[in-house]
């Protein structure tokens, strides 16, 4: 049966009327492969012997490869997946264009592989937000897995922008599930292959043709010329997006990205009104710490997608700046510290200056007591970013795990950090009441978690118990770990810790009062757990062969674990460490056990000086960077 063409469909919404007849439910969507020895291409559609829409069973022999893959959902749930997904996601990473893909991918002319693949990657991506009874727990597991694997082969064996697309998609689908090696994977993987086929460059760059005579070794063009300016923008936003996920993956950790900037040479994306009218701009460039920006005025602030990258671009230098040993007990070091410091912050300044002000002002848009809209989400997404920069930046010196006569907590930043979280709270709850939870992603998940952590390690250090406004960020989070289950996480882990604290406030004394002194001290005890761990695993020999003796250091309880999620942002500053050298393969068991012995000592002896600083409230007038602003 050949399918006719679509009036308009990219106007259609997910519960809106086909303009021509539905499937039924025991037929299912199954395009055919481009076949080079003919024009003329048919869609067949095979009926399913089960009452749930699941196609039957197909021959292989002589299919291509989308053939030779498993079926995808029945046309009409193919469909309210595909614009489910435009509604949910696209709507804040808007990594293709509505209307050509939705033209491409269900108009008359017949899929090729790449885009069969791509239909693989909204289905797994979609299916969260899909509330169609045919879909049981079951078949749902079913189709996200099939459609997962079948990214992931495509992907190995092949090398497109489709490819990338529906591989970058697929990282979205995975990385909100999980923080792990899963995701880390296949960013990894999307990462090499944006490099390799071009994408991370304009292509009149110099890192790709040399403006003049050279010797040096150049990359070749490996993409052919784009035909439109949807296709090349399309290109452009594939690559951002890999950044961004690259980014998002990697703040949390003490890895390195897996993008380099140095070999960034990108414009930003443009405003979303050019990219839909295929109307061709030349916006501003990605500044790199070796490339300035050149302005364009045709990437105003108004197109989201630009200032996102530009903050993710500022939260990356601020990764790398926290990453650097410093020597607290040097003022040179320290003074260095502080100077990148400050230089980071005026950095963030600046690029809030030139944010629209209905966007930069959060208490505007909070008190305006208008909900927000679906194009609203974009920029909901770029002002979490930008709090989530300011306390990665400002935590390291609010809430130190280390310090000296040289190196203090600053009032000033502890502020900071308090006004960012509680910023976070006021626009969770204002994204809540205009019922746009299910349109936020992985992305608002975590730096609500990262607020929630916060107000944890506030507590902790400051006031001895814990902020009610917690319960806030759980909830969202609860909320949220509906679509995405790195967020459901998130809210287990934080009530966990709120049940622990709860019950150490309701133990009594043997005369029946409640004990004033574990209430104060469990706090602390949560984040003592977490540094007790971190620093035994940064202390690790990296070649032992065998435990040593179990002690308390070595054998944590299983909720320890989760302290240490709950305060691993916070262990800053990274200090220098003059340890034993144990890159040899050749240390002696038993010096290797003295040595294995000794890393516990120092780990017992540590937990009541440097482990858990019980610093007072500092001291506004004696802050460094207080006094430097007013300077200034």
């Amino acid at each position: 049966m050949i399918r006719e063409p679509w009036s308009n469909p990219s106007r259609l919404g997910p519960n809106d009327p086909l303009p021509h007849r539905r499937l039924s439910t025991h037929e299912s969507y199954q395009p055919r492969a481009v076949d080079s020895q003919s024009v003329q291409s048919q869609n067949y559609h095979t009926p399913s012997a089960q009452s749930h829409g699941l196609v039957s069973p197909v021959p292989t022999n002589g299919l291509g490869f989308a053939e030779r893959s498993s079926p995808l959902p029945p046309f009409d749930l193919l469909y309210t997946l595909v614009a489910l997904f435009f509604e949910h996601i696209n709507c804040w990473l808007p990594i293709l264009e509505h209307k050509s893909t939705v033209d491409r991918l269900f108009g008359s002319a017949a899929l090729d592989e790449a885009d069969n693949v791509l239909l693989h990657a909204l289905v797994a991506v979609s299916l969260r937000f899909c509330q169609d009874p045919r879909l049981t727990t079951h078949i749902r597991q079913q189709y996200h897995q099939t459609s997962k694997h079948t990214v992931q082969l495509f992907a190995l064996e092949n090398s497109s922008v489709r490819a990338l697309q529906a591989l970058t998609i697929l990282a979205l689908d995975v990385t909100g599930d999980t923080n792990g090696p899963p995701g880390w994977n296949l960013i990894s993987l999307l990462a090499r292959s944006v490099v390799q086929l071009g994408l991370a460059v304009e292509t009149t760059t110099t890192l790709t043709a040399s403006k003049y005579p050279s010797i040096s070794t150049l990359r070749a063009a490996v993409l052919p010329e784009a035909l439109s300016f949807i296709e090349d923008e399309e290109r452009r936003r594939l690559f951002w997006s890999a950044y961004m996920l690259d980014r998002y993956a990697t703040i949390a950790t003490a890895f390195e990205f897996a993008l380099d900037e140095k070999e960034v040479d990108r414009r930003l994306p443009c405003r979303e009104a050019f990219f839909a009218a295929d109307q061709a701009v030349e916006t501003s460039t990605f500044r790199t710490p070796t490339r300035s920006k050149v302005v364009s005025a045709a990437s105003s602030p108004s197109s989201h997608f630009a200032a996102w990258v530009e903050v993710l671009g500022i939260l990356s230098s601020i990764h790398r700046f926290l990453k650097r040993p410093v020597d607290i007990g040097s003022l040179t070091d320290i003074e260095q510290w502080q100077g990148t410091y400050r230089r980071l912050d005026g950095e963030l300044n600046a690029w809030l200056f030139n944010i629209p002000d209905e966007y930069a002002n959060i208490t505007r848009l909070v008190e305006s007591k208008v909900p927000s809209r679906g194009q609203d989400c974009g920029w909901i997404h770029v002002q979490a970013a930008y709090y989530l920069a300011v306390i990665r930046l400002n935590s390291s010196a609010a809430y130190p795990s280390q310090t000296s006569p040289l190196f203090s907590s600053s009032y000033s930043a502890m502020q900071r950090c308090l006004r960012a979280v509680d910023s976070v709270r006021k626009l969770a709850n204002h994204v809540q009441v205009s019922g746009l939870l299910d349109h936020m992603g992985p992305s608002f998940a975590f730096c609500v978690w990262v607020c929630a952590r916060v107000t944890l390690v506030h507590g902790s250090t400051m006031d001895h118990e814990i902020d009610p406004d917690l319960g806030v960020f759980v909830s969202i989070l609860s909320a949220m770990g509906v679509y995405w289950d790195a967020s459901r996480r998130y809210a287990e882990i934080l009530n966990r810790v709120l049940g622990e604290y709860q019950q150490s406030r309701a133990s009594t004394n043997s005369d029946g009062r409640r004990g004033s002194p574990s209430t104060v001290r469990i706090l602390a005890d949560m984040r003592r757990c977490a540094y007790d761990l971190d620093f035994l695993i940064s202390r690790q020999p990296h070649h032992a062969t065998r435990s040593y003796h179990p002690t308390r250091a070595n054998t944590p309880q299983p909720n320890e674990f989760e302290y240490l999620d709950v305060f691993d942002l916070f262990n800053f500053p990274r200090l220098h460490t003059n340890g034993p050298d144990t890159s040899g393969d050749s240390v002696p068991q038993s010096v290797m056990h003295q040595m294995q012995s000794a890393v516990a000592s120092d780990l017992v002896a540590a937990e009541d000086s440097v482990m858990m600083p019980n610093f007072p409230v500092p001291n506004p007038e004696e802050d460094w960077l207080y006094h430097t602003a007013h300077v200034q």
